[in-house]
């Protein structure tokens, strides 16, 4: 499969406070692994994947591949906790389930949520035209800025997984990102995915954003 971004136009990837926003940007695959789970989830090509959620069950998600695979399922547990598993229900990585300050901040966690073994942070902010989760690894203290970024671009209603120069793409989510107030009970998009990119932590990413979109839109957290 060829890259989903050598074709693709200059993009304005950061619109900030102005609103002819920043310079475009060309977009780019990562020039090294980017491992954050686990090696083994990564591909030296680029991947199809497919996100489902259902939200009449328990909010169930799972991730498929290209061949309709189940690699990856999640549901939410009676601790308050979300834990996605692989297709042996191996726990792979785990996460709140509700944010823990006013920027709706979520804590991952590597494998089960008791193992204490916390992976990175997710925080939502907002810019003029966009919304954001910003991606904070544990090595990062002070968080000054992020590591790495999930961007719902309204203008264009675009969503993409980026690194930290903005940039570098990890995946590019094929969705409509949209003002409206709602969130519909049943939702399938298909997310491609750079070569050598943990699928697990993309996944988990995906599902967090869901969560996220979710308590904006109705008002309450999952």
């Amino acid at each position: 499969m060829s890259s989903p971004y050598a074709s693709s136009p200059c993009y304005s990837s950061d619109d900030d406070h102005s609103s002819k926003g920043t310079p475009d940007r060309v977009f780019k695959e990562p020039e090294y692994p980017v491992v954050i789970v686990d090696q083994k989830y990564c591909s030296n090509y680029p991947m199809e994947l497919t996100f489902e959620k259902n939200g009449k069950v328990e909010d169930k998600f799972k991730i498929s591949d290209e061949e309709g695979n189940v690699i990856f399922k999640a549901s939410k547990k009676k601790s308050g906790k979300r834990i996605m598993v692989d297709e042996t229900d191996t726990p792979v990585i785990s996460f709140t389930t509700k944010h823990i300050t006013m920027h709706r901040r979520r804590q991952a966690y590597k494998g089960d949520p008791h193992e204490h073994h916390r992976l990175f942070t997710v925080k939502k902010t907002r810019g003029f035209k966009s919304l954001r989760y910003d991606v904070f690894m544990t090595s990062n203290m002070t968080e000054s800025t992020f590591n790495y970024r999930v961007y719902d671009n309204f203008k264009d209603g675009t969503s993409i997984i980026m690194a930290q120069d903005k940039s570098t793409i990890l995946a590019k989510l094929h969705t409509e990102v949209t003002h409206k107030k709602e969130v519909k009970a049943e939702e399938k998009y298909s997310v491609s995915l750079s070569p050598n990119v943990d699928k697990a932590f993309v996944s988990a990413l995906l599902i967090i954003r869901e969560e996220v979109r979710k308590s904006r839109y109705k008002g309450y957290e999952s």
